[in-house]
């Protein structure tokens, strides 16, 4: 046991299963990473606030405990009272523990650029094997928040941090094919999706066609021409004939997201516990997927969420960019031009007018997934660290 290498695994998150598809890809993988006992130890970092719930024992579930023996040490630093960004508040925390740990590990995996920021800042890690696992294009997610006159400065920026990892990981074609023009080698290890745990049965597909956009409601993520996509529909003259739905929540969006519930326009779920989530999915009939892709604000690499609707046999609505086009077409999906609102209102009614097309796209995207599995995504982890 004693020669097996040890990772850590540094990520900005509360290890709250609800909060996103990171963690949502977190709960599925290290149980499958641990379970073939490959690392000795597996040091997972976190940060919370003290208002925060504390998921560091929801985390040591996660341990098959091989043996009895415990593989997975979930971390997460606090810090009681801080005016910092909640990145320089982890930074300062765990910048104390690492000095204060005789542990050194053989790698270290650092889940995005900020936290390969902080990695690279740590001398404990100058001698440690780094590993960088993207799961967008960093510049392009945060751009709508950086002035434009300094956005070339801040890929600069990103692109000599990455140089200074050993193994660059990336969840879709498009990150790879991003970083290439820059010079970054991207192993493309794409997310898995628990096919059992979504076997649903068949869409309802009734009189009244349910859709839900599920997720962050953010700029990049499209919930802006969600809601515009709502109003269109509901004011016109098939607004009977549709429901929508919420999940997720901001405060940014909260007046809009209001105003629609008081016209009966939405159903507004707010967040809905990962583990309910199968269940409210069956009275659904369409999921979207309308994360932009563009330098100006937009995501990149492939979507669990969008993922496990597909193992779930919804309908997919999306835009037709170089997101979803690695997964999705016209045979599998209804596409449409990206910002396009109207083109999404056409879209639906074309489920409308013919619901067994609808069906077929539907079991197809189902189809199109089932290979995805978290076995794999361990596999091919393990095999990029060679």
């Amino acid at each position: 046991m004693e020669n097996q290498p040890t990772l850590d695994i540094v990520m900005l998150s509360t290890f709250n299963r609800d909060a996103g598809g990171r963690e949502t890809w977190l709960y599925n993988f290290l149980p499958e990473l641990a379970k073939l006992k490959y690392f000795n130890t597996i040091r997972l970092f976190g940060f919370k606030r003290p208002d925060q719930e504390n998921f560091t024992e929801a985390i040591q579930q996660l341990d098959p405990k091989i043996e009895g023996r415990q593989q997975i040490f979930p971390i997460l630093l606090e810090k009681e009272k801080s005016k910092l960004p909640t990145v320089f508040a982890m930074f300062k925390e765990f910048k104390k523990f690492v000095r204060l740990s005789n542990h050194v590990p053989n790698h270290v995996m650092a889940m995005g650029i900020l936290e390969l920021w902080m990695v690279l800042k740590l001398k404990r890690y100058n001698n440690v094997k780094k590993i960088v696992w993207l799961r967008s294009i960093f510049s392009h997610e945060k751009a709508y928040r950086i002035p434009k006159p300094i956005r070339s400065l801040f890929l600069k920026y990103e692109i000599s941090m990455l140089k200074k990892a050993h193994v660059v990981l990336g969840n879709g074609d498009d990150i790879k094919n991003f970083y290439a023009s820059h010079g970054i080698k991207v192993k493309v290890v794409k997310n898995g999706v628990a096919m059992a745990r979504w076997a649903l049965p068949e869409i309802p597909l009734k009189d009244t066609i349910h859709i839900a956009y599920v997720g962050r409601l953010s700029q990049v993520k499209g919930i802006e021409d969600y809601l515009s996509l709502i109003e269109k529909v509901k004011t016109g003259s098939r607004a009977k004939q549709f429901t929508f739905h919420i999940v997720g929540n901001n405060d940014s969006y909260a007046e809009q997201v209001d105003s629609l519930v008081q016209k009966g326009y939405v159903v507004n779920h707010n967040m809905i516990p990962n583990n309910d989530l199968p269940k409210f999915m069956e009275k659904i009939d369409v999921c979207v997927a309308l994360t932009y892709a563009s330098e100006t604000g937009g995501g990149g690499g492939t979507s669990n969420a969008m993922m496990e609707q597909m193992a779930a046999g919804r309908i997919i609505l999306a835009w037709n960019n170089r997101i979803f086009d690695q997964y999705l077409n016209t045979d599998n999906a209804y596409l449409a031009e990206q910002y396009n609102v109207t083109e999404l209102e056409s879209q639906l009614l074309a489920i409308i007018h013919d619901k067994t097309l609808a069906k077929q796209k539907a079991y197809k995207a189902l189809k199109t997934i089932e290979p995805y599995s978290y076995s794999l995504n361990v596999a091919k982890f393990l095999a990029a660290l060679k």
